[in-house]
């Protein structure tokens, strides 16, 4: 067998490029995810609890989103973890843009409850 001498240092180093292709890759795939279902940064936030300022900075890739936050990511645009993470090589486009839907649909009931409140309270005959 044959062994090679490989300096410490460069063992980090590549860990370190590899962390920063997964962060980077992480950071595209939670905005891409994010436009293809057509939510705000602030939409999102709200669904997940946090700032959109904290949305941005997942985006960008200053801010790693903790496990459960990834989680919820996953959950909200009908994604597996994986997808995330880089190991599923799968698009999802259909799935996101179904939660899109769902996310208009859901504002849309909003608007007509509060029309419907509104008619109740004005007499339309005066």
């Amino acid at each position: 067998m044959r062994y090679t001498n490989t300096a410490p240092d460069k063992i980090f180093q590549i860990d370190e490029e590899r962390k920063k292709k997964v962060v980077t890759e992480l950071a595209q795939r939670i905005k891409s995810a994010r436009e293809e279902a057509r939510m705000s940064q602030l939409q999102v936030g709200v669904a997940l609890g946090v700032s959109d300022k904290t949305i941005s900075g997942y985006e960008a890739g200053r801010i790693s989103p903790p496990i459960d936050k990834l989680l919820q990511l996953a959950d909200l645009f009908k994604k597996p973890i994986t997808y995330f993470l880089g190991a599923d090589p799968r698009d999802y486009k259909v799935a996101s843009r179904l939660r899109a839907v769902e996310v208009a649909l859901r504002d849309i009931r909003k608007q007509l409850q509060e029309i419907k409140l509104i008619s109740q309270n004005v007499d339309l005959d005066s």
